[in-house]
């Protein structure tokens, strides 16, 4: 029988509570056996690159997960290096887990670049391609979706925790205690 495996890839520069959020629901609404959080090294599409290390960003959402046994976070891409694209993670993927039947998460950016994405007719034949909506905010995908799973609308953002890092304000309850503690004590996000 497939393991049913849902695929959340991302820059989690730094991860916060909506990624863990959004974690959840996906978990939940799709009956995922294993729910593989994938930080990228450089994404594609963005032009610029991750403020925090790879090792640093790995080590944040390890640091987020815990001990969840659901939950498991792979290096795939930071093994590889250079720029992350997704064809070539699921082709991965596949390799590393013969019988998994994958579930990849899209949010609202994804789903309207999609058509731009390296070899993304691949894409969507390796994955089942899932839309996360978000609150009430529709979603206008340019990709077949096989599912679209909800989640409450949480305005808090990787971008908002680095900006309120460098002003010196707090980000507690924004991200984990844990990941909290990993930021102060290795300087991260602050200006130079």
């Amino acid at each position: 029988m497939a393991q049913r495996i849902a695929i959340l890839g991302g820059t989690f520069d730094p991860v916060h509570v909506g990624h863990l959020v959004l974690a959840v629901c996906a978990r939940e609404q799709l009956a995922a056996d294993r729910l593989l959080l994938v930080p990228n090294v450089r994404s594609p599409l963005k032009s610029t690159t991750p403020q925090a290390s790879f090792a640093d960003r790995y080590e944040m959402l390890c640091l987020a997960v815990g001990d969840d046994s659901g939950v498991s976070i792979s290096d795939i891409e930071g093994q590889r290096g250079g720029i992350s694209f997704t064809i070539d993670t699921l082709r991965a993927l596949r390799d590393e887990y013969a019988h998994g039947e994958f579930f990849l998460l899209l949010g609202g950016d994804a789903l309207r670049d999609f058509s731009a994405w390296k070899d993304h007719q691949e894409v969507a034949a390796l994955a089942h391609l899932v839309g996360v909506q978000r609150g009430v905010d529709p979603l206008a995908p340019a990709a077949p979706l096989k599912h679209v799973i909800e989640m409450p609308r949480i305005d808090v953002s990787s971008s908002l925790l680095r900006v309120r890092i460098a002003a010196g304000l707090t980000i507690d309850f924004m991200t984990p205690a844990a990941v909290v503690l990993y930021i102060r004590s290795h300087g991260l996000y602050r200006r130079a």
